[in-house]
């Protein structure tokens, strides 16, 4: 049984949709609706199922459309659909909507009511808490801990105008009835049902992670982040970085070294800040700061890397994470690691040579568009893309996570020498404010180990 509490109590988008009405089933809430809510015959309509998770576990959702066995002429097979069973994974908090197309036979008898349903069962992954209460009577503040992005906002309103309803078959169960008309056959433009489950809002970068933080604050503190040792990480990361930028690019080893030594950097100060802070975001990398001094309890976004934030859902569903945090980063973490090391690299590249690389929107789009490429790689990636941040990122803060009998300056060298072979042919005008800030860069990396020595 969920355990009830005070806080958080994230608002009731699902009642917003559907002016406070919702079937409570386990942690989830529900509502279903037919759009449109007057079908044609012989042309495609869908049941919309309304689901919100009110805690803070992974829930699993399995729904079972019942179409009528007859039509108003008695006779039967005049309705299907290819998604009879649907599964959804509903994440901790989260709201979306399940589509499921319907179709008609060209012969089926109009009417003005039929009635189709919905059986909801749901099955909790891991014991939940209540983050979303029932019965709230204030009304619904769409900026109160989270942001609705103009997608989400746009579907929410197209929602808001179907005709919700939460009138359950039988006394008992699980099983939502929703009723619509159907008319006859007219000559209309082609239409098509895009089926799936379409997101309307969940735990995530936008959004408040304190659930998740409280849930599993423990588990970060004395099981995960100890267990970030940088020869221990750079050892599981520099072969799968190798890899994975090789299908978009010929890295040599000493690129993927230093692309690596800035992943390892970032996870290397989540126990402990380094000595002085690049700049004063980067403090945002030290979580256990955050673990041991709390965090905002006013609903302001709370400051978390992008490995941290992906690495909270996963507590509780896959027991390598706290078990072999290193390998999770290898796998599951890493598009989310690398993404960190996108935007610290951006940060840190911006600090060192004193120019200003791009607006926070366009190094989010930029971002996106690195993470996608390495994942899917649809076209290649050029020397820009690679050293600016990645390479050279690195290459700035190598000198906080040496590894065990590293050479700083000649791996310095080896970096210039590679560089110097690419100018050859990859220097263009595309690329050559690239090659000019990597010399730059390395040029002071030179002065400041040549001080070492």
């Amino acid at each position: 049984m969920a355990e009830k509490q005070t806080a958080p109590n994230y608002p009731d988008i699902l009642g917003y949709i559907t002016d406070g009405q919702q079937l409570t089933i386990g942690v989830v809430q529900a509502a279903l609706a037919v759009r449109p809510p007057v079908a044609r015959v012989g042309r495609p309509f869908a049941a919309v199922l309304l689901l919100q998770n009110m805690s803070d576990a992974n829930v699993a959702v399995t729904a079972t459309l019942q179409l009528p066995l007859k039509d108003a002429a008695g006779e039967k097979g005049r309705f299907g659909t290819p998604n009879e069973h649907s599964s959804i994974n509903l994440l901790p908090a989260e709201v979306g909507y399940l589509v499921i197309p319907i179709g008609t036979r060209a012969n089926a008898a109009p009417a003005k009511e039929y009635t189709l349903a919905v059986d909801v069962q749901v099955e909790t992954i891991s014991k939940p808490r209540l983050i979303r209460q029932v019965e709230q009577s204030e009304e619904i503040n769409l900026d109160y801990y989270f942001s609705l992005s103009e997608e989400a906002i746009q579907k929410l309103m197209g929602l808001k105008m179907l005709n919700f309803s939460v009138k359950r078959r039988g006394m008992f169960g699980s099983t939502l009835e929703a009723s619509f008309a159907l008319a006859p056959a007219k000559e209309m433009p082609p239409n098509d049902v895009k089926a799936g489950w379409f997101r309307l809002w969940g735990l995530g970068t936008d959004s408040d992670a304190r659930p998740l933080l409280e849930r599993f604050r423990g588990t970060l503190a004395l099981s995960i982040i100890p267990g970030l040792r940088p020869a221990a990480l750079y050892k599981a990361l520099f072969p799968v970085t190798k890899e994975r930028i090789s299908k978009a690019y010929r890295v040599q080893n000493i690129e993927a070294h230093y692309i690596t030594k800035l992943m390892v950097y970032i996870l290397s100060i989540a126990p402990h800040p380094p000595l002085v802070y690049h700049y004063p975001e980067e403090a945002m990398y030290t979580v256990m700061t955050l673990l041991k001094e709390g965090w905002p309890t006013d609903g302001t976004p709370i400051p978390l890397p992008y490995w941290c934030r992906s690495l909270l859902h996963m507590i509780g569903m896959d027991e390598e994470v706290v078990q072999d945090p290193v390998l999770a980063f290898t796998g599951a973490l890493y598009d989310e690691l690398l993404r960190d090391a996108i935007v610290h690299g951006f940060h840190i590249l911006s600090v060192a040579t004193r120019r200003e690389l791009g607006t926070e929107h366009e190094l989010r789009v930029y971002t996106d568009y690195l993470v996608q490429i390495v994942r899917h790689p649809k076209r290649p990636l050029t020397f820009s893309d690679v050293y600016i941040p990645l390479v050279l990122a690195g290459s700035v803060v190598s000198e906080d996570v040496v590894l065990p009998n590293e050479k700083p300056l000649d791996r310095m060298h080896d970096l210039i020498n590679v560089y110097n072979r690419r100018a050859e042919t990859e220097r263009n005008t595309e690329t050559d404010a690239a090659f000019l800030m990597a010399e730059e860069v390395t040029n002071f990396a030179l002065r400041r180990y040549s001080d070492w020595m």
